[in-house]
């Protein structure tokens, strides 16, 4: 089992204590939905399930909840920062059915034909070889288990009316996305990608949110000004530029006749067969 990232794979949004905050209006925005689909297909109760890169646990805690103290969930992550803030509160809320390990996603150490179920949420679209995690993920799964995956769209990102603030910030992070060498409409691609690592019959389901105001309509407002000091170091945009993004994207969040679509999340799920 490797723990490194491989050459190319880096996150580059903030971890642990300081994305805490970030990643829980994330869930506030996309969780809903999430967790309706999940429920829809059927998370089995007593069931052994794996959450591959479960960021602060915002999602391992919700399985652990449905799988109840007879089930079992592994929730793995690459950093160190993220487990540890994801255990703090599943301590907190008294949750004993998780483990938690630190591992890559290419190469998770879990055991083979295993899982009842295999998770994911916005992962891939992180990696420069998503297909090789998909296989990973596709290998801790057992016979006739279920492996899903929630991705990203960024192309659903926009405002209507539309405005140059929310153009470029989409342009932006799409070139950005380019030079990393990931790709951020994976998500559009997940049934394909599932059928090439062997799983059967795919179905797919889009999320898409829509907010006319609050927090949750800043979101990848906030997400953007995470990853500017890259864009700046990228050359891709400079300081000044950024402040006038700021107090245009600003504008956008207190205009309540703007609605901000946030980017689509495409949801995809298989059974391994049997």
């Amino acid at each position: 089992m490797t723990i490194e990232a491989v050459a190319g794979d880096r996150y580059i949004l903030a971890t642990g204590v300081e994305g805490a905050a970030r990643l829980a209006l994330l869930d506030s925005v996309y969780g809903p939905d999430a967790m309706r689909i999940m429920t829809a297909i059927g998370i089995p109760p007593g069931g052994c399930v794996a959450d591959i890169g479960c960021g602060t646990g915002n999602t391992t805690r919700w399985l652990a909840n449905k799988v109840g103290p007879r089930g079992q969930v592994t929730a793995v992550d690459i950093s160190a920062d993220q487990l540890a803030v994801a255990q703090s509160i599943a301590e907190v809320e008294g949750l004993g059915n998780i483990h938690f390990a630190r591992a890559n996603a290419y190469d998770t150490g879990l055991p083979r034909d295993h899982f009842d179920m295999v998770h994911c949420r916005l992962l891939l679209c992180h990696l420069v070889r998503p297909l090789d995690a998909l296989r990973e993920m596709a290998a801790i799964t057992r016979p006739g288990g279920l492996l899903i995956c929630f991705d990203l769209d960024i192309t659903g990102l926009f405002s209507f009316p539309a405005t140059d603030c929310y153009v470029r910030l989409q342009a932006l992070l799409a070139s950005h996305n380019r030079l990393r060498g990931i790709d951020d409409t994976l998500g559009l691609n997940l049934p394909r990608l599932f059928r090439e690592v062997g799983l059967v019959d795919p179905d797919i389901a889009f999320i898409h949110p829509v907010y006319i105001r609050g927090e949750q309509k800043r979101l990848w407002e906030y997400s953007f000004f995470e990853t500017s000091p890259h864009l700046v170091g990228s050359g891709l945009t400079a300081d000044a530029e950024l402040k006038q993004l700021s107090a245009a994207l600003a504008a956008v969040a207190a205009d309540e006749t703007i609605s901000v679509a946030q980017a689509r999340m495409p949801a995809a799920w298989a059974r391994k067969p049997s």
